[in-house]
């Protein structure tokens, strides 16, 4: 009772030291069967609570021979961050391991300042799942965080695209109403934000910009317009070039498929104008046919569908003779054969 008692006064006089003074404490125990286990504490952008990097570690320690740890300093931000702190399960894995499952947890996501005490408290299997965190906008998170939890859970497994976009829509609606509500700090919109999908956001950003303007100029107030004031407006500028290369691109290929119909149209105009030309220069200009008797005679026979043979018969004259006559209406008709030379003849007035 006495050795229980003595922590906590220890953890009192942390906290009104670290406030004081302007220190952070950071500090637990891993239950594990290996001891020198490696910690790291890692600094993370507003959209990468899931992200997997090592570029995002600040600093590390080992636990001690017991499986106790801690990071204590004053070079963290004055300003609420967001952080993780993780242990790798195996330590000859390079890189980053994330295990986050029914009874097996090695990182976890906190808001964090430089004046700010947490402590991880043992258990065997979640590590760092159980803490004290002075943060008073760590608190605000969790709070919206656990319902935003059991809204992905629900709809996990489902593949119908119509119901998870109508639960990411609910999910916007609800989130912005509680931020209207509780007045939440701009820190805890942004991180609940950046959980959403993009195209969610860029839809929602088009019909009520004022919810977006506003928090940059609450991001810009607090962060004095840089860190995460900044990642938000370059976050803000990526949706609203994406917006506008969709735009473009549509418009580029209306106005591709405006030029395909428009040179169709044309040729259709100029093919319609030729044949129409043509038709008329036909109908209006008269041939000199200067077809000898006997040539009209062949023609006649010809227009009513007589043979050669037939012919020749009915004029008294011989088969090679109509043959000629037949190859001279053709030269001054203009024809190569008797179809075309029939049409000809009967669609043409004779001068």
């Amino acid at each position: 009772m006495r050795i229980y008692f003595n922590r906590i006064i220890l953890f009192i006089i942390c906290l009104i030291g670290n406030y004081c003074f302007g220190q952070y404490s950071i500090s637990g125990y891993l239950d594990t069967p290996e001891k020198n286990k490696r910690v790291y504490l890692c600094l993370l952008q507003f959209d990468e609570v899931n992200a997997l990097d090592p570029d995002q570690i600040l600093t590390s320690t080992v636990t001690d021979s017991l499986g106790y740890f801690s990071f204590e300093g004053s070079l963290l931000s004055d300003k609420h961050a967001l952080y993780r702190i993780y242990a790798n399960l195996d330590e000859d894995v390079e890189g980053v391991q994330k295990y986050d499952i029914e009874d097996l947890k090695n990182f976890h996501n906190f808001i964090f300042s430089n004046t700010d005490t947490i402590v991880f408290k043992k258990n065997k299997k979640l590590w760092f799942s159980s803490y004290n965190n002075t943060n008073p906008i760590d608190k605000q998170w969790r709070t919206y965080d656990s319902y935003a939890q059991k809204l992905r859970t629900e709809f996990l497994d489902l593949n119908n695209e119509k119901i998870i976009k109508q639960t990411t829509d609910q999910f916007l609606r609800e989130l912005k109403s509680f931020v209207l509500e509780k007045e939440t700090h701009s820190l805890t919109t942004l991180i609940l934000l950046g959980s959403l999908p993009k195209s969610a956001i860029k839809k929602d950003l088009s019909d009520d910009p004022e919810f977006y303007v506003q928090l940059l100029g609450q991001l810009n107030n607090y962060y004095d317009s840089s860190s995460y004031a900044l990642q938000y407006r370059g976050f803000l500028d990526d949706l609203y070039r994406s917006e506008y290369k969709e735009e473009l691109t549509f418009f580029k290929k209306l106005s591709y498929a405006l030029g395909f119909l428009c040179l169709l149209f044309l040729g259709g105009m100029v093919f319609l104008g030729i044949k129409l030309k043509h038709a008329r220069t036909i109908q209006r200009t008269p041939m000199d046919f200067s077809l000898t008797s006997q040539e009209e005679k062949v023609a006649e026979l010809m227009i009513a569908d007589k043979t050669n043979k037939e012919i020749a018969s009915e004029l008294f004259i011989s088969l090679n003779t109509v043959k000629t006559h037949i190859r001279n209406l053709y030269a001054k008709l203009e024809v190569s054969n008797r179809s075309e030379f029939v049409e000809k003849f009967k669609n043409h007035p004779k001068d």
